[in-house]
């Protein structure tokens, strides 16, 4: 069977193994039967485990309920100390981890507690990077956007750098930096307060169990290897999306294989309608053709935000400022969060689910992407169209920006049209 929004049939349970041929799953002492099976487990926190003293003194950024909470409670001593003026010394706030996660954790913590730390004049944040430059898979003005804001907001980046200790009050980091000697240098130590572990995805202990226990196919770094209708290649009844997995893309002659999209939210929250179509195919309800191909896009809309009212943005190699920015990231997250309204919720009817002998049956719910396009409007012209991806002033209609990005995403002619008066103008 499947549990999908049918609330009657649902169990939110821990797996601890899965037994493949009688198609069992263990949850601790209880065994549930199951035809179709779907891993969507996430992933761990990269090096959190292995790094001494980071499980121990470090915030790590998964999973993200916790960290809410531990941050809640940091932030809740800090308001004590603050009022009762027992604070000894500046803040000094570390993120480790100089991807998507860390940028804009230090400039959340930047604006959550500045604003509680003397404006931020009693307080420092640090991030550390092991790369050269952050957003190196972005355009030169994307970079130099993203050193304009770090800039701004007084947040200290250090490049280069790993962290192979923490302690309760310093991190020991060492560089990276090729150029230097060995590769490998002793770099000193880092004082901190606060230590927030952002370091990237690595794979979920589970997955490695499961392989163990019943021979379910992983890589070597421990993803679930999946092919393009989200279905494992070893174990045709089990299925899984998001970052927990890993697609193999067929070989095809004398061209590059397609690599697997990296980890990001984007990914997961757009496999998920084929997964849940694919599940359904499975179990030979709904359309009971072929499986559905995910294909994953190439790039992606990237939306920082700046803990201001603001936030920062990077499409086609255009750097994106401004309220607008924050706007249409709000409207974004707030659009797909009300997915699980209950209110919004597809209703499994009698008459859908009657049993009339047949193998497939019409579903209710919708397999459309959360953002498809119902109305198209009038495509703006290219001159103004680039003029309005550069505004950062507060009046920018942040729809209109977005209707300017889908119109260049779907046609390629006025994609190059408008980047062309970019180009001109940065």
């Amino acid at each position: 069977g499947i549990c999908h929004f049918y609330l009657q049939n649902l169990a939110i349970v821990e797996v601890g193994s899965c037994e493949t041929t009688n198609r069992e799953a263990t949850l601790r002492i209880l065994k549930i039967p199951y035809d179709v099976m779907s891993l969507d487990i996430g992933s761990a926190t990269r090096d959190f485990r292995s790094v001494p003293g980071a499980s121990e003194y470090a915030i790590s950024t998964r999973p993200i309920s916790e960290l809410v909470k531990l941050i809640e409670k940091e932030e809740s001593f800090l308001c004590k100390k603050i009022e009762n003026k027992t604070l000894s010394g500046p803040l000094g706030i570390v993120i480790v981890g100089g991807g998507a996660a860390g940028i804009e954790l230090s400039l959340a913590m930047r604006a959550r507690w500045g604003a509680i730390s003397d404006n931020g004049k009693k307080m420092s944040v640090t991030l550390l990077d092991s790369n050269d430059r952050l957003v190196p898979s972005e355009s030169l003005p994307c970079r130099k956007a993203m050193e304009n804001v770090m800039k701004k907001y007084e947040i200290e980046v250090k490049h280069n750098v790993v962290v192979t200790e923490v302690t309760s009050t310093h991190v020991r980091v060492v560089s990276t930096d090729k150029d230097r000697n060995s590769g490998y240098d002793e770099c000193g130590m880092i004082p901190y307060t606060h230590c927030i572990w952002a370091t990237g995805a690595e794979s979920h202990p589970l997955s490695r169990d499961l392989h163990h226990q019943c021979g379910l196919s992983i890589t070597e770094r421990g993803w679930i290897e999946v092919n393009q209708h989200l279905q494992s290649i070893s174990h045709p009844n089990i299925f899984a999306a998001g970052d927990c997995c890993e697609i193999v893309f067929p070989s095809e002659d004398d061209t590059e294989k397609k690599k697997s999209p990296p980890k990001a939210g984007v990914y997961a929250v757009r496999s998920g309608p084929i997964l849940i179509e694919n599940l359904t195919r499975q179990l030979g309800l709904g359309n009971c053709n072929n499986l559905v191909t995910y294909n994953p896009q190439e790039d992606f809309l990237k939306l920082i935000m700046c803990g201001d009212g603001t936030a920062l943005g990077f499409r086609f190699g255009i750097p994106l400022y401004g309220t607008w920015v924050w706007n249409l990231k709000d409207h974004i997250d707030r659009k797909f969060m009300d997915l699980f309204d209950v209110k919004n919720l597809p209703v499994l009817t009698k008459e859908d689910g009657k049993d009339d002998g047949n193998d497939c049956y019409s579903n209710s719910y919708d397999t459309s992407q959360y953002d498809a396009v119902v109305e198209k409007p009038p495509q703006l012209d290219a001159e103004h169209a680039g003029k309005l991806l550069l505004r950062t002033d507060d009046d920018v209609d942040f729809q209109a920006a977005w209707n300017v990005l889908r119109d260049m995403m779907f046609d390629d002619e006025y994609k190059s049209d408008v980047l062309k008066i970019i180009e001109s103008l940065l």
